[in-house]
């Protein structure tokens, strides 16, 4: 039987452990600040151990029970067993603390989230396999490489789980080859889904193993849903960990959705990124626009601009935006949006930010830096020559504190850091988004 141990709860580790250091320094999963928990180890390491709750002998008011059945089970879930406000505060914290390890005097504004913090993602990625002779669709389990057969996601948004539930159906229906990932064989690997802030365009992505078109007949029934506008066939053959491929085919309607944001109009297609949160977007967007206090005269550069929206969306409140990208579909993409909403004031660029801004300080003064860059942060080169550049304002809206807080130290030698405002575009798990802007000192 395993070791039974005791202690208080001081705080949480960034993914949102509860911190025990009464015995040994534990990070305990399930368990909440200022609780005394009966706990066991999962694992033991020179630093800290790990564990999980057995019993909660002195319970916080904040605790909640996580209404989703597959709580112990799914691993796309993290913080289920707070309720909003612990949630809210845990997400401010721990954004706080990451941040002071690079910025001493960092001020963090209170965390903002929606009232609703359930059914809120407008892209649903689930993997597809076959388990003890059944098909299973859903998250992998977050203790290995089954994949938990999920009926109902409640971070999901409902139309999402609408279509998983006729897709299980149909792919049982018209027996679809199912992926075998150890085996690399079988079809059908996994299940995409995109949808519009008001479920009018919705994408359905069937991952495969494979580029024949052998599921027809199942796509020819499922869009008799006529909420569905898109069908892609991401054909991906490598033997990877890599959800998708660059090699898309449309096998019905249109191959984008149209979105909203802002009463701006955005095409997104199946590989493009766009944020998961349609009502957190556009309070997050407003904010960092407010933050740039953007003026007529301005030139403004998005760097990492993908398919153009934080750009575009400011574009009528300065002369001229610039935006850099290293994808090449996503600028055409971007080029495409600054035409469907009218926009003759940004244009879009393909290369590395680093080079291309280096190039149009030659011709341009430019007054504000839009930075949205992926999770690993800025690249160090762009960073250096930011400093080099020395544009008037940074707006920086990133998606991991680690590496925000890495890239605003580097940036702090010649700007002065503003409040952090944490955004919970990712709630029920322990992802945080954030927007800070940056003065020149």
């Amino acid at each position: 039987m395993d070791k039974i141990y005791n202690g208080l709860v001081t705080g949480y580790t960034h993914d949102g452990r509860g911190v025990v250091k009464d015995h040994h320094l534990a990070f305990i999963d399930g368990a909440l600040k200022d609780e005394t928990v009966e706990y066991t180890l999962t694992r033991t390491g020179r630093k800290f151990n790990q564990g999980k709750v057995t019993n909660v002998l002195t319970k916080s008011k904040n605790r909640t029970v996580p209404p989703c059945p597959y709580i112990n089970e799914c691993g796309g879930c993290h913080v289920q067993h707070m309720n909003d406000i612990e949630e809210r505060d845990f997400k401010r914290e721990a954004v706080f603390n990451t941040l002071r390890r690079h910025i001493k005097d960092i001020k963090v504004n209170d965390t903002v989230e929606l009232d609703d913090l359930y059914y809120y993602r407008n892209k649903t990625v689930f993997a597809v396999r076959e388990q003890r002779g059944n098909v299973v669709i859903g998250q992998f389990h977050k203790n290995g490489k089954d994949v938990v057969d999920i009926e109902h996601c409640m971070i999901q948004k409902r139309s999402h789980n609408e279509i998983i539930k006729a897709l299980r159906n149909l792919i049982v229906k018209y027996n679809i080859s199912i992926y075998n990932e150890d085996l690399h064989k079988g079809f059908l690997r996994h299940l995409i889904i995109r949808s519009n802030y008001d479920d009018s365009d919705i994408q359905v992505i069937f991952v495969t193993n494979g580029k024949e078109y052998s599921f027809k007949s199942l796509v020819n029934e499922l869009v008799k849903d006529e909420r569905i506008t898109s069908v892609i066939q991401n054909i991906h053959t490598e033997k990877t960990n890599l959800v998708t491929s660059f090699d898309s085919v449309v096998r019905y309607g249109n191959e984008f959705i149209e979105d909203e944001l802002l009463s701006r109009k955005f095409k997104v297609k199946d590989l493009s990124f766009y944020q998961v949160n349609h009502e957190i977007t556009e309070k997050m967007y407003n904010e960092a626009i407010e933050r740039a206090e953007l003026k007529e005269t301005d030139v403004v550069i998005d760097a990492y601009s993908g398919i153009g929206t934080i750009g575009q969306l400011l574009s009528r409140n300065v002369k001229e935006v610039i935006g850099i990208e290293v994808v090449e579909s996503a600028v055409d993409d971007a080029k495409d949006n600054a035409k469907l909403n009218d926009i003759e004031n940004a244009s879009y660029v393909l290369g590395k930010a680093e080079d291309k801004i280096k190039e149009i300080i030659k011709e341009k003064t430019i007054n504000t830096l839009f930075i949205d860059p992926p999770r690993k942060g800025a690249d160090k080169v762009f960073l250096d020559t930011i400093l080099e550049v020395e544009p008037e304002k940074i707006v920086y809206i990133s998606c991991n504190p680690a590496t925000l807080g890495r890239d605003l130290k580097i940036l702090s030698e010649k700007y002065n850091v503003g409040r952090v405002t944490p955004y919970n575009m990712f709630s029920k798990t322990y992802h945080v988004e954030c927007v800070v802007s940056l003065s020149k000192k």
